[in-house]
């Protein structure tokens, strides 16, 4: 009796290991799938870019081009973008990456410019070639859509007052500022992504509320994840991230119109 039951709980644990090292199979062959396929989707990606027809034509080798050569090569191109831009009667958004700025600009001339604190940018764009390069940021950008945690144009709805004391009271309450994650994002025309952050010391906002935005964005690795498993190359967009002080990032923001156009230097 005694030999059966040791019998019975030894093929019971035998059960549970291969279940566990099951598991752990397909686990680990979902994330090597995952994995390839995503580098197969980046791999496309830079194939469409550089098999665009102005990219083909483009006379740019990059052989012979030294580092002082391509940033120049990037200054020119983010100049006559500018230039392009100032030709629209509306305000515009300029990044640049190599001096820290985020700017606003209209008939060439910033309004507002802010410094960024800190930026990450997918290293895909940064292996691009002179003549894709040229593609991607040669001419201003439009956006397609917005995605934030503030709205564009807040309404403040507040009560007339009665009388003279009722007003004085009310004149004398201190106004409190409404705490909210300032975190928006916007998708470019050309398939580059741009998330900004506001944060800083001075800031109001609530972190918690600020990670949670930026989690449900990040939902969509789940979807590529389930792409995947069904064999399928999901879709990559690349991205620029900045970090920028919570006012800035709420004023500049909001002064932004619905579908402004976007210049920016790497």
């Amino acid at each position: 009796m005694s030999e059966q039951k040791n019998h019975n709980s030894g093929s019971s644990h035998l059960l549970r290991n291969y279940i566990v090292y099951g598991v752990l199979i397909v686990m680990i062959g979902i994330a090597l799938q995952y994995g390839i396929f995503s580098v197969i989707g980046v791999r496309q990606k830079m194939k469409m870019f550089d098999e665009q027809v102005d990219v083909v034509l483009l006379p740019l080798n990059e052989k012979h081009m030294d580092s002082v050569i391509v940033d120049l090569f990037q200054k020119k191109v983010f100049l006559e973008t500018r230039f392009q831009m100032s030709k629209n009667d509306s305000i515009s958004l300029s990044l640049n990456l190599k001096d820290s700025l985020l700017q606003l600009e209209m008939k060439g001339v910033v309004i507002k410019s802010t410094k960024i604190t800190d930026f990450e940018v997918d290293e895909f764009l940064y292996q691009l070639k002179p003549a894709t390069y040229q593609h991607l940021f040669g001419t201003q950008m439009k956006v397609k859509s917005y995605l934030s945690t503030i709205s564009k144009a807040p309404i403040v709805v507040k009560k007339a007052p009665k009388d003279t004391t009722e007003a004085q009271a009310a004149s004398a309450k201190i106004d409190s500022v409404k705490t909210e994650a300032v975190h928006w994002m916007l998708t470019l025309d050309k398939e580059i992504i741009l998330k900004i952050e506001g944060s800083d010391e001075f800031s109001r906002s609530d972190w918690w509320n600020g990670q949670m935005f930026w989690f449900r964005e990040d939902l969509n690795s789940f979807k590529n994840l389930k792409e995947t498993i069904r064999f399928k190359v999901p879709e990559y967009y690349p991205e620029i991230r900045l970090v920028i002080s919570e006012a800035e990032a709420k004023a500049i923001y909001r002064a932004l119109p619905s579908k402004p156009f976007v210049g920016i230097r790497l």
